[in-house]
């Protein structure tokens, strides 16, 4: 059977910019692009106007401990809540910024060793994923790294970068768990567990 999400030939010669203009900056960026794109029925649509929100290009890693089945995760508190009025202290997995020239591969070490405390041994691909297509431009590269978590857990983070991190190691059936019953609401951080769920057979 002929695989039936087999994607559209696209290229940037399909996408007409009209204009693109910064029209707000901060801790990351908000551009305004007023577009035309072809159609699926080979026509162009009409013209289009989306702002897209941007502070960079991230890494996800979820380190993971073979010998103890279990993963480390960290708690901060994000501004996400803010708009709808409630304090989120969220659970995720470990995150960073990539900055120019950098590898994903050497972010997520250096995260881990930033946020958790923990050094990544081999490091195992899960996806590269846009967090939130609609409107915000963030990049992601998501991975699970294998690490000693027998000694890993405290208060973690830069103070430069307002950093207030308390990593937890817990058994992978209970982060899964927790993606059930709503202690774990980070989208990232459920894809990297739920793949962790199904792949961790293969993980020696």
């Amino acid at each position: 059977m002929e695989p039936r999400l087999t994607p559209t030939p696209r290229s940037l010669a399909d996408i007409e910019i009209k204009t693109r203009e910064i029209v707000g900056r901060g801790w990351g960026r908000i551009e305004r692009f007023v577009f035309r794109h072809k159609r699926f029925d080979g026509g162009w649509s009409d013209e289009v106007t989306r702002d897209v929100y941007t502070i960079a290009e991230v890494v996800n890693v979820l380190p993971y401990d073979p010998k103890l089945g279990a993963v480390v995760l960290i708690e901060q508190f994000r501004t996400c809540g803010l708009v709808w009025g409630e304090a989120t202290w969220l659970f995720e997995a470990v995150a960073g910024i990539r900055e120019e020239g950098e590898a994903p591969e050497d972010v997520a070490r250096r995260e881990a060793v930033e946020e958790a405390g923990c050094q990544i041994g081999r490091l195992h691909p899960v996806s590269t994923v846009w967090s939130s297509p609609g409107g915000y431009g963030e990049r992601a590269s998501l991975f699970v790294g294998e690490a000693d978590l027998s000694s890993v857990g405290g208060i973690h983070g830069l103070a430069h970068e307002h950093e207030d991190i308390r990593a937890v190691v817990v058994p992978l059936a209970e982060a899964y768990q927790a993606t059930k019953d709503g202690r774990i609401t980070d989208t990232k951080t459920i894809l990297l567990i739920q793949w962790l769920v199904m792949n961790s057979k293969d993980i020696a």
